[in-house]
This record gives C-alpha cells, sequence and structure tokens, in this order.
C-alpha cells in the first residue's frame, strides 16, 4: 500500500471537516428551517448574478474586488439562512469549476466551500442577535441590522482569507490600506443589498433590470477602461525600455539591463534566461528580488521541463498556478513561484532563447502581459544583435589580423584609460613593458615572409599564454609587442620581463621545410630585448610611458648586446 505523503495530510484534513461542517450543517438547516413559497425566477437571476461578479470581478491593484454578497444578501432577508446557504453554496461550485483548468480544484472548492457556509451562518447569527427576522420592512431597522450583519461578514472574510495565506503562504498579505478599503468595499454592499430586496418586494423581477443589470454593465466599463489603461502605461513603459537598452554597444550589458527592466515592470521575484545552443538550452542568467545571482546548473535538453518544451512549440505559455507546472519541472523550483510566464525568444524565425518570469502571486498573469512581453522581446532581440554587430565591429578594428592581438590604436585607448584609473587611485601601480624581436629581418630575408608571419603567430600564442590577469597586450607594429601591467610596479614588471626573456630564449619556433619535405620541420631559436618604464615613478603621461619603455628597449637592451631587459632610467 502506498504510504500517503506529507503534502497529502492538509487536502485529507480539510476534506473531513469540510463533511463534517458543510453537509451536515445544510441537512439540519434543511430539516429545521425548510425553504417556504420561494421564487425560483428570482434564486436564478441572484446565481447567476452572483456567479458572474466572481467571474468577472473588478479588479483594484491587481486584486479582485468580490461583491457578490449583496445579489445573496436581499435572498437570506427573504428567505432566510437555509435558501441563503444553498445559493451561496451553488455560486461558489460553479464559480470553481468554471475554471476547472487552473488546477487543485478540489482544494479550491473544499476550502471555499468550507469559507462561505462559516461566513453565512454568521452573518445570520449577526443578524439575528441584532434582532432581525426573515421579511422585515422597516427601513431603519433594517438597516442597522444588515449593517451589523455585513461588518461580521467583513470581518470574518478577512480572517478566513489571512488564515488561508498563512497556513498556504500563497496569498501575499494585505497592507493597512488594502484592509481598509476591504471594509469600506464590504460596506457599500448594505446599500446595495437594501435597494436590491426592497425593489425586489415591491417591484419584482423589474429590480434586477433596474439596479443589478447595470451594475454589471458599469463593472464591465471600469474592466474594459483599466484593462486600456494597464494596456497604454505597458506599452509606454516598454517603449521606454526599448529605446534605453537600444543606446547600450555591449552585449551584457544590454542582457542584464533588459532582465532587470523587466523585472521591475512585471513585478516578478524570479527571471531565468536560457540560450538555445545545438538541441539544449543553457542558462545563462539568473535574476531572484532583482538581483543577478550565480547559477549552479542550468543545462535543459529539447523537449525536457517547461524551458525546454518551448524549443518544441515555440509559443509563449501562461501558467496560473504552481500545480500547474511544477509537474513538468525538472529542476527544484523555488517554493515562492505560483505564476509562471514563459516567452520563446525568435529572431529570424529561429528561436534564440527562452525567458521565464517567475511571480509569487496566482493567478499573477494575464493575456496583456504575453502580448507585452513580446513586444518587450522585439527590442530586446533588435538591441542584442546591434551589441553584437557593433562589438564585432569593434573586435575586427581593435585587434591584428595576422596574430589576433590588439593593434596600436586600441593599445593607446587602454593605456589611457588605465593612466586615468591610476590617477583616480584605481590602480596602485602602472608598468609597461616593450620587447622586440632580436634580428627578425635575417629570419625574413632566409626564410621568406610567409615564414615571418608563422613566427610571428608563434611568438604572439606565447606571450598571449604569459599573459597576466587583468594584463593587456597588444602587436604594437611589425615585431614589435608591449604589455601593460596594472598593479605591477617597476621591480615586479622587471622580474615578469626577465621571466619571459628567459621563456623566449627557450622556446623554439617550427617553420615547414617546404613542399618536397612536407614533414619535416625546420627549428628556430629567437631571443628578444625588452623595455620597462613605470608610472608614476618614470612619468604621469601615457605616451610618455610609452616612448619610455621604447628607450629602454632601443638603448638599454639593444645597443647593449640584444636578448636583455633594460628599465627607462631618468
Amino acid at each position: 500500500m502506498k504510504k500517503m505523503k506529507w503534502k497529502d495530510r492538509p487536502l485529507v484534513l480539510l476534506f473531513l471537516t469540510w463533511l463534517f461542517v458543510v453537509p451536515t450543517g445544510i441537512a439540519y438547516l434543511l430539516i429545521t428551517q425548510p425553504p417556504d413559497n420561494l421564487n425560483w425566477t428570482w434564486l436564478l437571476f441572484s446565481i447567476l448574478l452572483g456567479f458572474l461578479s466572481l467571474y468577472f470581478p473588478i479588479i483594484y491593484n491587481g486584486k479582485p474586488v468580490i461583491l457578490f454578497v449583496w445579489f445573496t444578501l436581499p435572498i437570506f432577508i427573504l428567505y432566510g439562512l437555509t435558501t441563503e446557504l444553498l445559493t451561496t453554496q451553488f455560486i461558489v461550485a460553479i464559480a470553481v469549476l468554471s475554471r476547472r483548468n487552473s488546477g487543485d480544484l478540489l482544494y479550491r472548492f473544499l476550502y471555499n466551500s468550507l469559507a462561505y457556509f462559516v461566513l453565512s451562518v454568521s452573518g445570520a447569527v449577526a443578524y439575528f442577535l441584532a434582532g432581525g427576522e426573515t421579511g422585515s420592512t422597516s427601513f431603519w431597522m433594517l438597516a442597522f441590522r444588515v449593517l451589523f450583519y455585513q461588518l461580521v461578514y467583513s470581518l470574518q472574510y478577512d480572517w478566513i482569507f489571512k488564515l488561508y495565506s498563512r497556513l498556504t503562504g500563497r496569498m501575499r498579505r494585505n497592507s493597512l490600506r488594502e484592509t481598509i478599503l476591504h471594509y469600506f468595499r464590504m460596506i457599500v454592499v448594505v446599500p446595495l443589498s437594501i435597494s436590491l430586496y426592497y425593489l425586489l418586494q415591491y417591484y419584482g423581477l423589474i429590480g434586477f433590470l433596474i439596479l443589478a443589470i447595470p451594475f454589471f454593465f458599469i463593472t464591465i466599463v471600469i474592466r474594459i477602461n483599466t484593462q486600456t489603461e494597464d494596456l497604454n502605461d505597458f506599452i509606454k513603459e516598454a517603449g521606454e525600455i526599448g529605446q534605453q537598452i537600444a543606446r547600450i554597444t555591449e552585449e551584457e550589458k544590454v542582457i542584464t539591463e533588459y532582465l532587470s527592466k523587466t523585472a521591475v515592470m512585471f513585478n516578478v521575484e524570479y527571471v531565468y534566461l536560457f540560450k538555445h545552443m545545438d538541441d539544449w538550452l543553457e542558462m545563462t542568467h539568473l535574476f531572484v528580488g532583482g538581483r543577478q545571482v550565480p547559477i549552479i546548473d542550468g543545462t535543459v535538453l529539447r523537449g525536457e521541463g517547461i524551458a525546454g518544451e518551448m524549443l518544441f512549440t515555440n509559443e509563449p505559455r501562461l501558467y496560473s498556478r504552481r500545480e500547474e507546472w511544477i509537474s513538468k519541472s525538472l529542476k527544484l523550483a523555488p517554493e515562492g513561484i505560483e505564476s509562471l510566464l514563459c516567452m520563446p525568444m525568435i529572431r529570424n524565425q529561429k528561436t534564440e532563447g527562452v525567458l521565464i518570469l517567475g511571480h509569487a502571486r496566482m493567478n499573477a498573469f494575464k493575456d496583456v502581459h504575453l502580448r507585452i512581453l513580446d513586444l518587450l522581446n522585439s527590442y530586446f532581440m533588435v538591441s542584442l544583435e546591434k551589441s553584437r554587430y557593433i562589438e564585432e565591429a569593434h573586435r575586427v578594428s581593435d585587434r591584428c589580423a595576422l596574430t589576433g592581438l590588439y593593434n596600436y590604436r586600441a593599445f593607446e585607448e587602454k593605456l589611457e584609460t588605465s593612466m586615468e584609473l591610476l590617477s583616480q587611485g584605481i590602480f596602485s601601480n602602472l608598468s609597461l613593458v616593450m620587447l622586440d624581436i632580436d634580428r627578425f629581418k635575417q629570419v625574413n630575408d632566409t626564410y621568406g615572409h610567409e615564414s615571418g608571419n608563422t613566427i610571428l603567430k608563434q611568438f604572439s600564442a606565447l606571450l598571449a599564454e604569459k599573459l597576466p590577469t587583468d594584463g593587456t597586450l597588444a602587436r604594437y607594429g611589425g615585431e614589435e609587442f608591449v604589455f601593460l601591467l596594472p598593479d605591477f610596479s617597476k621591480e615586479q614588471a622587471v622580474g615578469f620581463a626577465e621571466s619571459l626573456c628567459h621563456e623566449i630564449r627557450n622556446e623554439p619556433m617550427r617553420l615547414s621545410a617546404g613542399l618536397s619535405n612536407a614533414n619535416e620541420e625546420i627549428i628556430i631559436k629567437i631571443t628578444s630585448s625588452l623595455g620597462v618604464s613605470s608610472a608614476l615613478e618614470d612619468t604621469d603621461e601615457a605616451m610618455t610611458l610609452l616612448r619610455n619603455a621604447d628607450r629602454a628597449l632601443y638603448i638599454g637592451a639593444k645597443q647593449a648586446g640584444r636578448d636583455r631587459v633594460a628599465s627607462y632610467v631618468k
């Protein structure tokens, strides 16, 4: 027999509580207070309007405002608790079943059924304790008792759903302002309920036409207007984000700026970005609470998990509750995520990646969010492509085509920037090492320029291998190369240059013997001369630092016999 998991026990406990309270309570009321002389047309209209108020609530600050009690309260005053209770339970059951695709169907039905049973009974007890009775016609006494009913109902409603929030952790706690507005909205129900009650008493079915139906038309207008305003605000904000990232020319900055802005715009706690590699996805960025965090394991195969599914469908997906997607998630998803917004990132009919937004609140995303995120992704993909093009253009213009090292122009820019950082105290020292291959003209004259280029490429690879962290290496011209070494004192730079000179002396360069002996190699030994200069010891100007190293190279090393290191001396 399969052992019950702990996560299943709350559902069993809830079911037993519901079974003991709701069916038993309804059976007791049907026996002791059976419904009498019911107007079924009124009941059907109340059920219909109550259901519509649940299914199409007024949305305030992203949260639903449910006022269906003002349709059921007149039923209570007219026919008593039993009829009102049955009406309310029927409305709740229809509303839950109508959203059966939202997941966790049984749990939601049991909890809502139990909650509204308690609300109906507690409100009725308050009404009768205040001296109320069914079919009352005295306006002021009825108004007082309905007000008392609604106050108790509102308090109970607040406590019950705070308890739900504490037990499940699924609902965000209301702020003080939201709590006050909750009670204010519930008090508004009093005049509406009393008005509908008297209209039904004196005018019958026309009461619904006079009061309830116009109310729903106003509700629909408010919803449409709110959605339009929200959409316009989203479009405006999306355009601003698009303009901001379009001005950025570095790929990584485009990505981080876009993800951080998107997290703020949608007010989400989690942002996942996956890059489409070949037939799999690699998570490249993860934002939690608006801050980028390290990624431990972000590999997802095609078709696996929520992100991998996007490679198959190429269709955006919206998940309103954790139960809808948790079974698809391969990785251990944080407990704080309820709603998900999943968007494939498509450019030129190719899926470049997948973006997933996670929200702690259920039903946090609507279809409008999908459309806005799709628009944002369009801005993002264009900006990303532009930044890649610019970076590639910079890379090509900043690099030596033969060796792949920085060229002299890019190096001089790096030098100017490093001197500025030194003056700001960000670097403690800054040293420059310039070197030149000894007697390189003889290599070209003996073996040809093509062989000379081969040696330059091998020599560049050796230098790049010895480049210290945070250092910069460039081919300054011909057979001249230069190292820029932040936080290297002059003594440290000389030590680095001595070690490098030794490595070059003992590293053979290899050339092919030619077409007639393709499998044979020619081994060539080369040496180099190096000059060292440091700031601020030797100078505080960028170009002077470069000239000082060049002077040390040719006067202190070349003229002294080559294959050695010389430092600049004032």
